[in-house]
């Protein structure tokens, strides 16, 4: 691609997309800005298609959140006021990438071995995503530590239903990062294995450490999400490795 479309693309298309999201009140003003300034840090690390793959998470997070928001909103479920992400919410799933996007910039000696790292702290974000935002209409839900029938919302409470939409989106995001960036599937399916695998794993540790860690007070809801999508690249970066 020409350098000067590319950079082009990493300025305006981040700067459209954000606006769209904020329109539509998935993000606060500041988280905005944040999601932007994101955009921009992994843009300029590395390329227009990484900067895709990580805007493919706000979309599934968008369409995950407005799915029977009346509904949730009447439940006090929502995210915010009305489904939107703050700044907090942005630097938990963004901290991960950016982190990743700049060692590729300053030491990109590995990068097919990042770009499965990056994808997989992403996949971890969409997967618990999905998760929070569909397994409120599960049927039957579970606290993750005791197994105890819970009503849903809770830090910890997991069911059939939301692990399954997760999983289904954990796979559409993995498919589709990985063509986004390799822009060869038949190259090695593998590595979207890895993808979906890493960011499943970072769902349950959500949960786990949501009701460990996150109910009694230890850690935040937002330190929770770094951790777990630092964990999801972790495993993304050894599988890559041993496989």
């Amino acid at each position: 691609m020409d350098p000067i479309l590319d950079i082009a693309l990493i300025v305006l298309l981040p700067l459209a997309l954000a606006l769209f999201a904020y329109k539509k009140s998935l993000m606060t003003p500041w988280a905005t800005v944040t999601a932007y300034a994101i955009a921009e840090i992994i843009g300029f690390c590395t390329n227009i298609m990484w900067v895709l793959a990580f805007f493919m998470f706000p979309v599934v997070a968008f369409l995950a959140t407005k799915w029977k928001l009346k509904e949730k909103m009447e439940r006090g479920l929502q995210e915010g006021k009305k489904g939107e992400r703050s700044v907090l919410n942005l630097l938990g799933v963004g901290a991960i990438p950016v982190a990743i996007s700049l060692v590729y910039a300053f030491n990109g000696t590995h990068p097919e071995l990042l770009a499965v790292a990056f994808l997989s702290s992403l996949a971890v974000s969409t997967s618990d995503t999905v998760a929070s935002e569909t397994g409120i209409w599960a049927k039957k839900t579970y606290m993750i530590t005791t197994l105890e029938q819970i009503k849903p919302g809770p830090n910890g409470g997991v069911s059939l239903y939301g692990f399954g939409t997760a999983f289904i989106c954990t796979v559409l995001f993995a498919v589709v990062g990985y063509e986004l960036i390799f822009q060869d599937f038949s190259l090695n399916a593998l590595r979207s294995l890895i993808i979906v695998a890493a960011g499943m794993f970072g769902n349950v540790m959500d949960s786990l450490l949501g009701a460990l860690l996150e109910n009694p007070g230890y850690i935040g809801k937002y330190t929770n999400n770094c951790a777990t999508s630092l964990m999801g690249a972790l495993l993304g970066f050894i599988l890559y490795m041993i496989l």
